[in-house]
């Protein structure tokens, strides 16, 4: 079970590349890097904009894992392990773009798993299509607790402006898969079989899955790049560009308001 009304001390943020990042880095102090392989994790003490800074400090770990489920997964398992200043991760969030395949949704909405699935998962006949026998169910759920505070803060941060270059904030399924989706038939299927199927993507279901195994509070974040069409390879990347200039406040405006969030 998680723990529960405990203020985060250390946390993991993660995305699958830097533009997901953005300039969050600046927004640390007494920064120390550590290189497992390829994998470098970024770690310092969050510069508050706010008085709560006097009475709290929250370390933060960030590192990009690269694309794909087994990129995301090692690199989560990674910074669950990492240690800043003797003190171990606590909370792991993993942010970045995805595509839509509902049709409500527009560039820059942001969506917050109720639920996620591996769509690319299937273990028949020994187990239903898209079990994942490690967990012996079909979709992930996200920590409550975790999700309604992030759903909160977020949309207070889009009415004080903090975001004002997103969308609209919903929560939804999302699907990941090692497979970057742009072909209408596959769209068509993975819909018919998840009919709340909000966007699809190629590293949460996977860090949500790691998380569950080690028992670490995790949310999902995800800011729409595109329709998850045949125009994704272009939308997406002149929507990347784009997005690392505003990466950053997405991440701001969850870490400023940390002291509200219990685990």
């Amino acid at each position: 079970m998680d723990k529960k009304n405990i203020l985060p001390k250390h946390i993991g943020i993660l995305c699958a590349m830097p533009e997901e990042i953005g300039s969050t880095l600046e927004n640390l102090k007494n920064i120390e890097t550590k290189t497992y392989g390829d994998l470098k994790i970024h770690s310092g003490d969050w510069r508050f904009s706010n008085s709560f800074s006097k009475s709290f400090k929250i370390r933060l770990s960030i590192a990009w894992s690269g694309w794909g489920k087994v990129s995301a997964a090692r690199a989560a398992t990674r910074l669950i392990c990492h240690q800043f200043n003797k003190v171990k991760v606590d909370t792991i969030f993993f942010t970045g773009v995805a595509g839509a395949v509902n049709s409500k949704l527009k560039q820059w909405d942001i969506i917050v798993p109720y639920e996620l699935i591996q769509h690319d998962m299937d273990a028949r006949p020994l187990f239903n299509k898209y079990e994942i026998p490690a967990l012996k169910t079909v979709r992930i759920k996200s920590n409550k607790s975790i999700r309604d505070w992030t759903l909160r803060t977020l949309k207070n941060s889009k009415k004080d402006g903090s975001l004002r270059n997103f969308g609209n904030i919903y929560e939804g399924l999302i699907a990941t898969g090692d497979k970057f989706i742009s072909n209408k038939n596959d769209i068509e299927k993975i819909s018919k079989e998840m009919e709340d199927l909000s966007a699809v993507e190629m590293e949460g279901a996977s860090v949500a899955q790691v998380a569950k195994q080690e028992k670490i509070p995790f949310q999902i974040i995800r800011v729409i790049s595109d329709e998850a069409n045949e125009n994704s390879s272009e939308d997406f990347s002149k929507f990347l560009t784009k997005y690392n200039h505003h990466s950053a406040k997405l991440i701001s405006a969850l870490i400023e308001n940390i002291e509200s969030l219990t685990i």
